[in-house]
């Protein structure tokens, strides 16, 4: 799934299943290695910790989410012991988008 800005995907709910897709694309095969299904895995899943993803798949990941949407994520406004859980990425990403587009004030 591809976000395009001129889409409506701006609201919380849109942007973050986008996200939410996105990220568990880029890494599926590493989740399915695992014996996580990317369908249902929980938000709580910590994609550093289940070894999905190490250092450097993190980097790439960022890379890839800022080059998708559009954005420039600032990690530094999240808990490093937070960063690689799912659902935590996700919203964090989320709001990026929305306060670029303009969706939240």
């Amino acid at each position: 799934m591809s976000y395009s800005p001129g889409l409506d995907s701006t609201t919380a709910d849109g942007a973050g299943a986008a996200v939410r897709t996105k990220i568990l694309d880029f890494c599926a095969p590493a989740l399915e290695a695992c014996r996580v299904d990317p369908a249902t895995a929980p938000d709580h899943l910590d994609l550093r910790a289940c070894g999905a993803i190490d250092s450097l798949g993190f980097i790439e990941l960022v890379v890839e989410l800022e080059e998708t949407f559009e954005i420039e994520l600032e990690l530094e406004d999240v808990d490093p012991e937070e960063l690689t859980v799912l659902g935590t990425l996700r919203d964090h990403v989320a709001g990026r988008i929305a306060a670029t587009s303009g969706a939240v004030g």
